[in-house]
C-alpha cells in the first residue's frame, strides 16, 4: 500500500518542492493542510506513516500567528514515539528543535543563496545522508536558527550558520537549508526578494549559483527525498 504522508504547508512560497515531487513519482496518498493561519490538526499519527514539516514566513515561536505551533510540535513527537520518519525543512527543522527542547534563535544567522554545506562524520552512515558528497550545496533562506536537542546527532553544517540539520531518535530529522528547492524555485525566490526588497543583485548572483550548482543541489535533495520515503515506505501498511 503507498505511504500516507501527512504535510504542513506553511506558506505558499515554501511548497515541498523536490519532496513533493517525489512523493508523486512514489504514488505517496499525501495530505497537504494549509497551515499558514492555524488549522485544524488530526488528534494523533493514526492514519499516517510520515509527517514533513514544512516552511514558512513566521517564526518558531509565533505562537499567536499560528495557534497550532504547540498542538503541531505534540504531534510531532507522537510521531515520533509511534516510530514514524518525521521531517522538518527551514521552519519545520526549528518547530522540530523546539519540540525537542532547544533554543530558537530569533535574527542571528541569515543567510539567503546557495550555500556549500559539510557533512559531519555521523552523516557517513545516516540513513539519508549516507553516500553524499563531503561538501554540498543547498539554498537557503532563513534569519533564524537553531541549537541542537539533547542527544541529536548533527549531520550538516555550514560556517554562517553552524547546525543545518540533525536526526534525533533514528527517526526524526530537521534541516535548516532549503534541500527540498529546486532550480526554479531558487530563481522565482531571487525574483521576489528584488520585487520586494530591490536586491537585483542577489537574483543575478543566484542565478549564477543556480547554474553551476544547482544540479548538484538538486540530486542531494533528491537523495534525502527519496531515503525518508523509504522510511516512511516500511512504516505502511502492507
Amino acid at each position: 500500500m503507498p505511504p500516507r504522508i501527512l504535510v504542513f504547508e506553511h506558506h505558499p512560497s515554501s511548497p515541498a518542492g523536490l519532496v513533493g515531487e517525489r512523493m508523486a513519482a512514489r504514488g505517496a496518498r499525501v495530505t497537504t493542510l494549509d497551515a499558514q493561519h492555524g488549522c485544524e490538526l488530526p488528534a494523533d499519527a493514526a492514519g499516517h506513516d510520515g509527517l514533513l514539516l514544512l516552511g514558512g514566513a513566521m517564526n518558531a515561536y509565533d505562537d499567536a500567528v499560528c495557534r497550532h505551533f504547540p498542538a503541531l510540535l505534540a504531534l510531532a513527537r507522537g510521531f515520533a514515539t509511534s516510530g514514524k520518519p518525521v521531517l522538518g525543512i527551514c521552519l519545520g527543522g526549528q518547530l522540530l528543535a523546539r519540540a525537542w527542547g532547544a533554543k530558537v534563535h530569533l535574527g542571528a544567522a541569515p543567510e539567503f543563496g546557495l550555500v556549500e554545506l559539510e557533512t559531519t562524520q555521523a552523516a557517513a552512515t545516516d540513513p539519508l545522508l549516507a553516500g553524499a558528497p563531503a561538501r554540498v550545496p543547498a539554498m537557503q533562506w532563513h534569519d533564524d536558527t537553531f541549537d541542537l536537542p539533547q542527544g541529536a546527532v548533527p549531520l550538516l553544517t555550514g560556517s554562517a550558520c553552524r547546525n543545518q540539520a540533525f536526526r534525533v531518535a533514528d527517526v526524526v530529522w530537521a534541516f535548516q537549508c532549503h534541500f527540498e528547492a529546486d532550480r526554479s524555485t531558487m530563481v522565482e525566490w531571487a525574483a521576489y526578494r528584488r520585487d520586494v526588497y530591490g536586491q537585483a543583485d542577489r537574483t543575478a548572483e543566484l542565478a549564477r549559483q543556480a547554474a553551476g550548482q544547482g544540479e548538484a543541489a538538486e540530486a542531494f535533495g533528491r537523495q534525502v527525498a527519496d531515503r525518508w520515503l523509504d522510511r516512511v515506505a516500511a512504516r505502511a501498511p502492507g
